[in-house]
């Protein structure tokens, strides 16, 4: 076995791993299905994955999504370039406007570059198919255990977090 000093230590390198949370809300001057929402969000992660890489990381962790709607929910994925995006979900009928969840963790940029590199993501592919990024809050890292409220309770928790000071 190679002496560890000897080589790199996987994330254990100069910036080892970072990781940005934000909330955001979106909308769009016609409602849209389902599977518009998820291609979207799917481009949203691999675009930001890609302003990630160009910045200079090692590795992609984990970029995910979570979208919530009057209408279900969504989430998109994904685990690096090669790998695509995944998105699962569904919305009972077309939205015009949601809160969108995104964490971003990455290996080898510092915090502060994986934000700017999750935030032009966001805004990037937003833009592209004619969102428009009302609100954003930076937020804690969130999983499948932050999820067990009702979409009514999370969607007014959120609009509570937008509209605190701070949020621009």
């Amino acid at each position: 076995m190679n002496n560890p000093t000897d080589q790199e230590k996987g994330c254990y390198t100069d910036h080892g791993v970072s990781g940005y949370g934000v909330a955001v809300k979106l909308t769009h001057e016609e409602p849209l299905d389902g599977e518009a929402v998820k291609k979207m969000a799917e481009e949203m992660m691999l675009a930001i994955a890609r302003k990630c890489l160009d910045r200079g990381a090692k590795a992609i962790g984990h970029i995910k999504s979570h979208i919530r709607t009057e209408a279900g929910t969504l989430k998109a994925d994904t685990i690096g370039l090669p790998h695509g995006a995944y998105s699962a979900g569904s919305l009972e009928y077309p939205v015009k406007e949601f809160y969108l969840a995104v964490n971003s963790i990455v290996a080898g940029i510092v915090e502060n570059e994986v934000r700017q590199a999750t935030l032009e993501g966001i805004h990037e592919a937003a833009e592209a198919r004619g969102f428009k990024v009302v609100k954003e809050k930076e937020h804690a890292y969130f999983d499948a255990f932050d999820f067990t409220t009702s979409k009514e309770e999370y969607i007014r928790q959120l609009e509570q977090i937008l509209q605190d000071e701070g949020a621009k």
